[in-house]
């Protein structure tokens, strides 16, 4: 794998990684954390025609075909001409490579699972994957976020990759996005100016964009303490059990109000079924304030189906992905509904 040149800067706080994001931001920054998703993104391309799909042209006006030297060119095409996407994807700032990487690895304060007196859990966003994996009162208490480390990549993987890391990258499949959104995260992010928050279904604004400016770093990711009786959960469906991007991510938030009682609360995060990572709405009109049964299960699916707005790629179509995120859902209210102590 051919990397392109860059220089690596070594803050030794917080406050300098932000001036030093801040000081290059013209010259073309970005964050090193694990490096896991960096690093292959930063490779140079050994085949010319690995460039981002066509959204259309002269010869592919449907769009959405994989850009080959067939494709239409600008110059006569007044769509292309005026901010074409094969064109602009490959002049974009966001994608082209970085003079600078800011590496974070000596910041040990974004470094921790701690559970604050109020039950708030907050991890730091250098975290790794392996030790939310690893963490007992995570796997207790955020179940579903423990679950979606256990199906994030490989133990090489995960023993690199970091929480902030994950997210940041705004993958709409990535296994750590699906579970905070379901569990209702909120995202720190810190710069020059100071820090402000926000939730984690606000952060990812579509493939590898978020609402992070560009001198801000993720410093933290805190979740609420679950209510009493709930329980959450999460399921990955991918080809391959291991070393895989998820075809479908259903991760599942559940409180009742008493054990076997009316659901209180109920959040269905979806991964890989939309621009983004999502929240099912729909499934809360259907289920808060009622006992759970099995016809009403059935039409909390339905209504997550039709939130979801997949497309067709090489994992599967989007038909498919609706019928499994249907199908999931279900499921994973059924194990949720359990863990928070439903008669089911």
């Amino acid at each position: 794998m051919r990397l392109p040149k860059f220089e690596v800067l070594v803050p030794q706080t917080l406050d300098e990684a932000c001036s030093m994001l801040e000081k290059h931001s013209r010259d073309g920054v970005k964050i090193l954390a694990g490096g896991t998703d960096l690093l292959v993104n930063l490779r140079q391309p050994i085949i010319p025609q690995h460039v981002p799909r066509c959204d259309g042209c002269q010869t592919h006006p449907e769009g959405r075909v994989r850009s080959t030297i067939e494709c239409g060119f600008w110059e006569t095409d007044p769509k292309m001409a005026g901010n074409g996407s094969l064109r602009s994807a490959m002049l974009e700032r966001d994608i082209s490579h970085p003079a600078y990487l800011v590496s974070l690895h000596k910041l040990s304060s974004l470094k921790q699972i701690e559970v604050l007196e109020d039950g708030t859990l907050r991890i730091g966003a250098l975290t790794t994957i392996t030790e939310i994996q690893r963490s007992e009162v995570i796997r207790k208490k955020w179940t579903a976020l423990a679950e979606g480390a256990d199906n994030l990549g490989s133990p090489l993987v995960r023993n690199r990759g970091t929480l902030g890391g994950n997210l940041v990258n705004a993958r709409p499949a990535a296994d750590m996005a699906a579970p905070t959104v379901a569990l209702g995260g909120m995202i720190t992010l810190s710069s020059c100016n100071g820090e402000r928050s926000l939730p984690a279904s606000n952060f990812p604004l579509a493939p590898g964009k978020t609402a992070a400016k560009s001198d801000e770093i993720l410093r933290s990711v805190t979740y609420p303490a679950p209510a009493p009786h709930s329980g959450s959960t999460y399921y990955k469906l991918a080809n391959r059990k291991a070393l895989d991007i998820s075809t479908v991510g259903i991760a599942v938030f559940v409180s009742l109000e008493k054990p076997g009682g009316p659901v209180s609360d109920v959040r269905v995060g979806m991964g890989a079924v939309a621009p983004r990572p999502i929240i099912a709405h729909a499934v809360k009109d259907v289920l808060i304030g009622k006992v759970p049964t099995d016809n009403l299960l059935n039409h909390a699916s339905d209504a997550a189906a039709n939130d979801c707005r997949p497309i067709d790629d090489h994992r599967g179509s989007a038909w498919y992905r609706v019928q499994m995120v249907r199908t999931l859902t279900r499921r994973t209210l059924e194990l949720a509904l359990k863990r928070a102590g439903g008669a089911r």
